[in-house]
């Protein structure tokens, strides 16, 4: 069994560990986090992150983000780049209870969690969470470091950019383009293109300010 390093000892993270027994694949070792000690659930938080180079050094090769839902989800991107020169590896999680196309293609350091579908077509760049029940339908090509939050439903051919965070409950209609850095509101229904770097709310969404 390989063994696999997770980051970041919060709420995310106990979710993670479930996907992560149910699949036997990988010996969780222990969970780096900058501040917090002792345990989550059964596993040991064994320091900050400045452990991971001996623990690679030391054969662990695997490393799963384990930080869910940001202000900033570049600090979600940071943790990548750093995991990646360090050298280590981020699988593909997924739940048993998830449905995922054979024609869907999906990156590295995704999760995708219970109840989540995704159809053909669809391309999932790295380091995205693709949360509790949320479905991505075809041909919708989702960018670097997004989260699809629980119960969101994007149509199909959606386009979203880098960086952005999708609320829980949303919903984006087929063939809307969504840019990076973007936030859509718990709940909101997208029916037009959004630009980069705009917080969107409401239904219908609406721009609610500018992102810096």
């Amino acid at each position: 069994m390989e063994k696999i390093v997770l980051i970041g000892a919060g709420g995310h993270c106990k979710v993670i560990i479930d996907i992560i027994k149910s699949t036997n694949k990988y010996e969780i070792i222990g969970i780096t986090d900058n501040e917090k000690k002792g345990y989550l659930l059964d596993i040991p938080i064994i320091g900050n992150d400045d452990v991971l180079s001996d623990i690679y050094s030391k054969g662990v090769k695997n490393a799963f983000i384990c930080i869910g839902a940001l202000n900033d989800m570049k600090i979600r991107e940071k943790i990548f780049n750093n995991l990646k020169s360090i050298g280590f590896k981020l699988p593909i999680l997924k739940h048993k209870n998830s449905i995922v196309s054979l024609y869907a293609e999906i990156g590295e350091g995704n999760c995708i969690m219970a109840g989540a579908i995704i159809n053909a077509g669809a391309r999932i760049e790295s380091n995205c969470i693709i949360n509790t029940a949320s479905i991505i339908e075809h041909d919708c090509k989702i960018g670097f470091n997004c989260h699809i939050s629980p119960n969101a439903s994007i149509g199909g051919n959606v386009t979203i950019g880098h960086n952005s965070h999708i609320g829980i409950g949303s919903i984006i209609i087929q063939n809307v383009n969504i840019g990076s850095n973007v936030t859509i509101g718990a709940g909101s229904v997208v029916i037009n293109n959004i630009d980069n770097d705009k917080l969107v709310v409401g239904i219908p969404g609406k721009v609610k300010k500018y992102k810096k």
